[in-house]
């Protein structure tokens, strides 16, 4: 009884070490996708990176999501709480899972907008060219 003990308190140990690790990513890739978000913001009003929070306009209104200090944790920790923001007021504070996928569905369509945006530009560059030169 003791060896089996044992081993759920290890397997849990495990387990628990491995989801703060991937929690202590989060901020990395949110950093990522704010770094992307500033970059966009040079190119379309679409999309804004402000203090610590993410922004994008949809035809239903704005969505964003704000990283702040978990006022709960140690400041040295450096452990952040994310919310997910509507223009029509609605505030969701996420937990770590929704955490991971709003940020990953937020950084999937900034690097789609960012193609699109690649794509229309070398268009026009196309279409002055060929003006140029006809």
């Amino acid at each position: 009884m003791k060896k089996l003990f044992l081993l759920l308190l290890m397997v849990g140990a495990g387990f628990s070490s491995q989801a703060q690790e991937n929690w202590e990513d989060l901020p990395k890739i949110f950093e990522q996708v704010y770094s992307l978000a500033t970059d966009l913001n040079v190119q379309t009003d679409k999309v804004t990176a402000q203090g610590s929070i993410i922004s994008i306009v949809t035809g239903k209104g704005t969505i964003s999501v704000e990283q702040k200090l978990d006022p709960k944790k140690a400041k040295e920790l450096k452990h952040y709480q994310y919310t997910l923001l509507t223009s029509s007021g609605k505030s969701i504070l996420l937990d770590k899972m929704n955490s991971e996928r709003v940020i990953e569905t937020f950084q999937s369509k900034l690097l789609k907008l960012k193609e699109e945006l690649r794509v229309n530009q070398d268009a026009d560059v196309e279409k002055i060219l060929g003006d140029l030169f006809n």
